[in-house]
């Protein structure tokens, strides 16, 4: 019993000094022009972001872009100087034209970049949003660390638009606002507390929500495409049993997109959802539509997304199953809505309700 003791040591003791730390020797290169954009017509929505690439092992601060000049420039009219904040992070003071063509143009140091022309798409709109009955299928580790199976039944929120020859594909970003209430209790004594009237928001996370009119297919129409879904027990949301819901504000915002922005933002997808397997996108294979017109050997990382953009916005009363008819309208009103917060006593001017 003691040698097998002795020979069990001996055998680990082996075993842990070939232990080896591998470190890769991964070739250093040089750093490379990053070009994140998004231009709409909703000036709030308009921006271009400049930076450089960093090393693998590099723990350094991100290198800022200093002293560069973005401009959006209209084929045939004028252009629009990009106003940097000191970051190489450029906002615009005015926006550009649906129907017209544009070309996103940097200057950095010696070097000018420039992206291919874009149509920008006309302003999109939606026929119609609803819901249907979902229930949502996820998985969750219990305290031992075995995955289980939770379902949450809720209403998947759809929608529909129109396809035209000069808008097909579109883009979709939201944001819901959970309106909660609050009762205090009452006191033995006295008049009872004001309610507490809040709210949470949920954004959207995940990869990029693209539609378009599918393949081999004539139809005039997006249909039943997949927004959100929501749950009908708001307790799934809220910080705690005695805050009740008291509906939603969904924030839609649609984007009108071209053919080569949906099918880059279609290979980012593939790229989010690999998993490792040997035939899965490598990050190579996703290029943008920038180039250096003044050193065609210089490579240059982003995509110029010229969009069109509308929001909406719904105010949506779930109900508790898929019994209850659902309260449903459109809003007309766009105020500003912090991520969360309540207020005592009294409603947020952006209170929405049943009537």
């Amino acid at each position: 019993m003691r040698k097998e003791i002795i020979y069990l040591a001996l055998f680990l003791a082996l075993f842990v000094s070939c232990e080896e730390y591998y470190k890769p020797n991964l070739e250093v290169v040089p750093s490379t022009l990053v070009v994140e954009s998004q231009l709409t017509n909703n000036p709030a929505k308009n921006f271009v972001k400049l930076s450089m690439t960093q090393d693998f092992y590099n723990t350094t601060e991100e290198q800022k872009v200093i002293g560069a000049k973005v401009e959006l420039v209209q084929v045939g009219g004028q252009t629009i100087k990009g106003i940097d904040g000191g970051t190489g992070y450029f906002t615009f003071p005015s926006t550009p034209i649906p129907g017209k063509k544009y070309f996103l143009r940097v200057i950095n140091q010696k070097d000018i970049y420039q992206s291919e022309t874009v149509l920008m798409p006309p302003v999109p709109k939606i026929d119609s949003l609803y819901t249907l009955n979902n229930i949502e299928k996820s998985y969750r580790t219990d305290a031992f660390g075995s995955p289980q199976l939770v379902e949450t039944p809720g209403r998947k929120i759809y929608i529909d638009a129109p396809i035209s020859s000069s808008l097909e594909y579109y883009r979709f970003d939201w944001r819901a606002v959970l309106q909660w209430v609050y009762t205090p209790p009452a006191p033995a004594v006295g008049p009872p507390p004001p309610a507490w009237f809040g709210w949470k928001s949920k954004y959207d996370i995940g990869m990029f929500n693209l539609a378009g009119p599918k393949e081999f297919s004539n139809s005039d129409k997006v249909t039943k495409h997949p927004i959100l879904s929501l749950a009908y027990n708001s307790q799934v949301y809220l910080d705690s049993i005695t805050q009740v819901g008291a509906g939603w504000i969904l924030v839609l915002d649609e984007y009108g997109i071209t053919k080569s922005s949906y099918d880059f933002h279609e290979k980012l997808n593939k790229q989010f959802a690999a998993e490792g397997s040997l035939f899965d996108p490598v990050l190579t294979q996703v290029y943008g539509n920038m180039h250096c017109t003044t050193d065609i050997t210089k490579i240059v990382l982003g995509f110029f997304d010229l969009n069109s953009h509308r929001q909406y916005r719904y105010y949506l009363n779930l109900g508790t199953g898929p019994e209850n008819k659902v309260n449903q309208r459109r809003l007309n009103r766009y105020l500003d809505i912090p991520y969360d917060g309540h207020l005592i006593g009294e409603h947020p001017v952006f209170w929405e309700s049943n009537y």
